[in-house]
């Protein structure tokens, strides 16, 4: 088989139409050309032909993957992922991997590395939930321990009470106990680890929320114990032990509760 005519396409300059025994057979681009030598005249044989298509497969799919790659950074898991869905072969997609990271456009340290640095320093995000979000995107777990490395310890606890105070000043009067449940609950969900939970909420302030409990503990008893008195005589112990229960489970602190309770009963003229 010999090639009779290569031409230009008219879209693709880059790329060239091959004819043999004038028929149109294959395109390639300008380096699969130059790699096999490509002019009129060249004698083909089946074998060439396969290696030609295998190496337009092979360089169409690299492209595609510079393409993938120029809107932002990704893993060899995330790469290798693409190239399956074009049906290629696992030895052109394993081609075309190795050739990008030996170039350095994917490089899973590099990409975690910044991943760390803009979910970490920038979105204010733990350790535990950049690590699962790595490993879901292929990075393995010594280059995820590498790339975390970088914030230490006091810094995590820095950043920590950063959020955890702006949150707890969004909380308004809620009750200082529901309110440190909720920082407990917030800082675990955005991947700290329980000891530098704990060590966060013994250093925030809670001084709106502190301010208002004797008003709000007040406000709520008197609701609750006019709906006890339509059940129970002030005099009977349930009424104040259920008032106390009820009080403490929508998280006033038991030093609130009971000064409120003493309040309560002088209000109710009873003594028990």
């Amino acid at each position: 088989m010999q090639i009779t005519k290569i031409e230009v396409q008219k879209k693709k300059q880059n790329r060239f139409n091959i004819y043999i025994n004038d028929e149109f057979a294959f395109g390639v681009d300008e380096a699969t050309l130059l790699k096999f030598a490509l002019t009129k005249g060249t004698e083909l044989t089946q074998d060439t032909i396969r290696e030609i298509e295998q190496e337009t497969q092979y360089q169409n799919a690299y492209q595609k993957a510079l393409h993938f790659l120029n809107f932002k950074l990704r893993t060899a898991k995330e790469v290798y992922e693409k190239l399956e869905k074009l049906d290629l072969s696992d030895e052109v997609i394993n081609q075309v991997l190795q050739q990008l990271m030996d170039h350095g456009f994917v490089n899973d340290q590099f990409y975690a590395e910044s991943y760390v640095r803009e979910n970490f320093a920038l979105q204010k995000k733990g350790p535990k939930a950049v690590a699962f979000e790595l490993k879901k995107k292929g990075v393995n777990d010594s280059i995820i321990q590498k790339a975390l490395a970088e914030f230490d310890e006091a810094t995590q606890l820095d950043q920590a009470i950063e959020i955890a105070q702006k949150y707890v000043d969004r909380q308004g009067n809620a009750p200082v106990k529901t309110v440190k449940q909720k920082v407990y609950g917030f800082l675990m969900q955005r991947g700290y680890d329980l000891d530098i939970v704990q060590s966060v909420i013994s250093k925030l302030t809670f001084e709106k929320q502190e301010e208002n409990e004797e008003e709000l503990v007040m406000k709520q008893g008197e609701r609750i114990l006019k709906t006890l008195l339509s059940k129970y005589e002030a005099t009977d112990s349930q009424v104040w032990y259920q008032l106390k229960g009820k009080l403490y489970q929508k998280g006033f602190s038991s030093s609130a509760i009971d000064e409120a309770i003493e309040k309560l009963k002088w209000e109710s003229e009873e003594w028990i």
